[in-house]
């Protein structure tokens, strides 16, 4: 699996994916938020993905050493129309019918859709990239 392509851009949804599967931490924790707005003048169909990546490490001498930040990366895109509805409508699709949860928020108002995804183990994560693929990949062909 790469996390990168030809022109050394980072696929942000597959190195998560690529350090949760590398990753021996029980307590991988994860949030993703994407954001879509159709507000801005200069760019009026945009995008913002932001994706934390912390954990904690569990040692029998030393206790549990909390929150150490894996990542912390943070892309902006301006949107063509048509992609920009494509995203909106994965993110209606992978909401669609659940209720919100802890693992899944969404927001949503005239002109901003936002979508936050959290999980706290190994397991959930795994179980959104499972309900969520479609998306990360789309987003990730971005860079294409």
């Amino acid at each position: 699996m790469t996390f990168m392509n030809n022109s050394a851009n980072i696929k942000q949804f597959q190195l998560i994916k690529f350090i949760n599967e590398n990753c021996d931490d029980d307590h991988l924790i994860s949030k993703i938020s994407i954001v879509l707005r159709r507000d801005k003048i200069e760019a009026p169909y945009y995008m913002d993905t932001k994706i934390r990546l912390s954990t904690c490490i569990d040692r029998q001498e030393n206790g549990l050493i909390h929150a150490m930040n894996l990542l912390n990366h943070n892309r902006m895109h301006n949107l063509t129309e048509d992609a920009y509805n494509e995203i909106k409508s994965l993110i209606l699709d992978a909401f669609d019918g659940e209720d919100e949860s802890d693992q899944m928020k969404i927001f949503k108002d005239e002109k901003r859709l936002k979508i936050v995804l959290t999980s706290k183990n190994d397991e959930e994560i795994r179980t959104l990239f499972e309900n969520c693929h479609e998306l990360f990949d789309r987003i990730d062909n971005l860079v294409d």
